[in-house]
Parts: structure tokens; sequence; C-alpha cells
């Protein structure tokens, strides 16, 4: 079973993604990659999504868990509540191969965001609102999915580890997990 990679352990974070051909959607490869990316996922209390690279695979490749997207549903924080489970059971993990950003709406507002590979860290990142994806699923099936708010944020997100970048890379903002917020520029 895989791991996610702290990101001193894990040089592949600073290599852009490559391309899974079409026809290897469907191999026994890339599916026991993305049922063990989906378990890692299940097990992170506050984690939304899980790009390939950050358990050592450089494909093009992100899960977005479906707490996220019942969270977005709910439009709530991380919260439990008694209808957590119904709606997730709604809201199936997404897998997103071979993703492309076709639009962003112009203005950004900065964003709260941690990384599961640089644990214990958070940061402020100038996002955009709004943004579209178009991308294939685990069955090989091509998709466009337009998102706001807390789900355009994670395709965001997402989409740097693809291209090698860190949220770190673009906060205006960093702090520890247990410390006083201070200024990072």
């Amino acid at each position: 079973m895989r791991t996610i990679l702290p990101q001193e352990e894990n040089p592949a974070l600073r290599e852009i993604s490559k391309e899974i051909l079409k026809e290897e959607i469907q191999s026994a490869r890339i599916q026991k990659l993305i049922a063990e990316m989906k378990a890692l996922l299940a097990k992170e209390e506050y984690g939304v999504a899980l790009a390939a690279v950050q358990v050592g695979e450089p494909v093009r490749l992100f899960i977005v868990s479906g707490k996220a997207l019942a969270r977005g549903a709910r439009n709530a924080a991380d919260e439990k509540k008694n209808n957590d489970s119904k709606l997730q059971a709604e809201f199936p993990d997404q897998v997103y191969i071979n993703p492309v950003i076709l639009k962003k709406s112009r203005g950004k507002i900065n964003k709260h965001e941690g990384c599961l590979s640089i644990r214990g860290k958070w940061g402020i990142v100038p996002r955009t609102e709004k943004a579209t994806i178009r991308a294939f699923d685990e069955h090989g099936q091509e998709f466009t999915r337009g998102a706001a708010g807390f789900l355009a944020h994670i395709f965001q997100h997402e989409m740097d580890h693809l291209e090698a970048i860190l949220y770190i890379d673009k906060a205006v903002e960093l702090y520890d997990e247990d410390k006083e917020r201070t200024s990072s520029q």
C-alpha cells in the first residue's frame, strides 16, 4: 500500500506530471493506484483531495473526496453533522485523469489552504472563485465540470500539484498550525 509522502521525502512533487494514455486508464496499474489513493484519502480527517504525485506517482491524476463534495453541497465548514454520512453516500469520490482547466473567473480572493504533503503548516493563497475543468473519469469517460467556491479552490490546488507547484509557492502568508500567523512576504 502506498503512503502520502511528506514534501522532504518526495522529489516527484517538483516534477511536472505526465499524461496517462487513454488506453492505460483501465489498466491494472492505474486502477490499483486509484483504489489506493481513495483508501488513503478516506483515512484523512481533514484531507479533501489527493494528487497521484503526492504518493510518488507523477501522473496527471487527482481524486476529490466525497466529503469535500458533500461539504460543497451543504455549503458549510468541516464540522460533524448528523446528515454527513447520508451526504457522503450521495457524493462518492471523484476521479480526474488528465485534467485541464478550461476557464477561471478573473478576480481572486485569499483562501485558507493546507496540504497533506506539508503537514503542520497553513497559508493564505489567492485563488479564483470559479473554475471549469475537463478530465477523464476512472472508466475513461470524458467529462466537464464547472465549480465555484470550495470545489474551484480544490481544482486549483490539485492542478498546481500536477504542474510541480506547491501552495507554499503562491502563499501570501504562511503559518504553523499551532502558532500565530506570520507574514511570509
